[in-house]
């Protein structure tokens, strides 16, 4: 009876000796806090993605007459993180060079991901012969409340996989309604 005791003891304590010294085997890293460096170099490569965009995708069509889609794509960190999409619909005023915000037609887009790229886009409508509107997003990515990055792109052409584009692959910098 002695040994049988004698053996448990010394396999539980050789068991938590181990444990304590070594990683455990089954542990999750998604539920592990990334570190400062991994959120820094996550949202550079965010920041600078190629993948990073936002296009006009509908464009006063027969289907959406006197309307404009903006839609953005942008990518995840790599871990659970709050990303969102601020869309502005800009117009060119005559005469002028710059674009200027349209007063009201904006629109905040939350999104939550760990992994791959998000898109997301918005319309509005118009009245015709409103001029020459583009758009600009601003991409934030955040952790706990705390803003890890942004950056704001203005709409260009070249982005055929935009979803919901009408015509089908649609993909603009400006629209004329």
């Amino acid at each position: 009876m002695f040994l049988a005791v004698r053996v448990p003891l010394r396999l539980a304590a050789l068991t938590t000796l181990l444990a304590a010294a070594s990683p455990a085997p089954f542990a999750d890293a998604a539920n592990h806090p990334p570190s400062s460096a991994q959120i820094r170099s996550a949202v550079q490569r965010a920041e600078r993605s190629g993948a990073l965009w936002a296009t006009v995708n509908i464009c006063n069509t027969r289907r959406y007459p006197d309307r404009i889609g903006i839609r953005g794509q942008m990518p995840s960190l790599g871990f659970a993180a709050a990303l969102s999409m601020d869309i502005q619909v800009d117009y060119l005023p005559s005469g002028d060079e710059r674009f200027t915000p349209v007063p009201g037609a904006s629109r905040m887009i939350g999104l939550q991901s760990t992994s791959g790229l998000r898109q997301e886009g918005a319309n509005w409508s118009f009245t015709s012969h409103t001029g020459t509107l583009s758009g600009t997003i601003t991409f934030e990515w955040a952790l706990d409340g705390k803003v890890l990055g942004q950056v704001t792109r203005a709409t260009t052409a070249g982005h055929p996989d935009a979803e919901f584009a009408s015509p089908p692959h649609f993909s603009a910098a400006h629209c004329t309604i």
